[in-house]
């Protein structure tokens, strides 16, 4: 009689500890922003509007895994003015771990070049960073159980760039990502990896040229193309691939195999402007069902 009170008196603390911890959970995600004040003004204003349209467009869901992400930006004149928080974090990324709250976190630090000579990366590098939040709706991405560079590298700089295309006017394929290595071409399995095309992908040009004849290809086999970017940028990480099954999710969100996809990139030259997408394509378009149809998401 005694064990079996204890029994129920055990099973009702676990039941009360799992009820807290649900309900410990936020429902909205959150950003936490960091702004040094090295940072033009001019760029804070571009990046709090920056941020509210992508949370329009692509809103971050918060999920039991991962429910809010500081964000600790700076100019790059200054020397690392939140080493208390990140240490020697630099550049721009998405870093850390997800062991512990706030175990991840963004770092946006932007050359002082970039100001004084006004380039576009300055901007479109906030988009490129939010949109690897965003494929963090799979939770093998979060986890870092996937690498498959070129998509998921691939996918947040053209990302990037449809962005910067809409609301800047600029046609940053063009202009910022057109160093494509011959690799692409004949050699592709390399950008499945960092390591491997290191040498080879130039600001990822070599990776957005791949996404961008994926959406070729898929608009040969019936999708539109607001469509092949909906199923590359949500349909592919909804599915929650990692290194040893993606490629049997790509054939099954694509319709065909790697392999098949990567014989075809021989008939394409290594050249940004052969595959350039609409420029009058809006994000919109392409994310409208899931903003609509929230059963498209992972359940969280």
């Amino acid at each position: 009689m005694k064990k079996y009170l204890l029994f129920i008196i055990c099973l009702s603390i676990s039941s009360c500890n799992s009820e807290d911890e649900n309900l410990s959970i936020p429902t909205e995600f959150t950003f936490e922003y960091n702004l040094h004040e090295s940072l033009p003004s001019n760029w804070v204003s571009d990046f709090n509007i920056i941020m509210e349209n992508l949370n329009q467009i692509i809103p971050i869901k918060a999920s039991s895994y991962f429910y809010e992400l500081p964000i600790y930006a700076w100019n790059s004149d200054v020397n690392k003015p939140f080493k208390d928080k990140i240490g020697n974090a630099t550049g721009a990324s998405i870093s850390g771990n997800g062991e512990k709250i706030n175990g991840k976190y963004m770092v946006l630090e932007i050359p002082y070049q970039e100001f004084e000579w006004e380039s576009m990366h300055r901007y479109s590098v906030i988009a490129h960073e939010y949109f690897h939040v965003y494929q963090m709706l799979s939770k093998n991405f979060f986890d870092g159980e996937i690498e498959l560079k070129w998509l998921s590298e691939g996918g947040a700089a053209s990302f990037e760039s449809l962005y910067i295309q809409q609301y800047y006017s600029y046609n940053y394929f063009k202009m910022d990502q057109n160093r494509v290595d011959i690799a692409a071409t004949n050699n592709p399995t390399i950008f499945e990896t960092y390591d491997a095309s290191k040498t080879q992908d130039s600001n990822y040009s070599s990776s957005v040229f791949m996404v961008l004849c994926l959406v070729k290809e898929l608009k040969k086999v019936g999708f539109t193309e607001e469509n092949a970017f909906k199923a590359i940028y949500n349909d592919f990480w909804v599915k929650d691939p990692k290194d040893n099954n993606w490629k049997n999710i790509f054939q099954e969100v694509f319709t065909f195999s790697v392999e098949q996809f990567y014989q075809s990139l021989t008939n394409y030259t290594n050249d940004i402007n052969t595959v350039l997408p609409n420029e009058n394509l809006k994000l919109q378009n392409i994310f409208r069902e899931l903003t609509e149809k929230e059963g498209e998401r992972l359940p969280l």
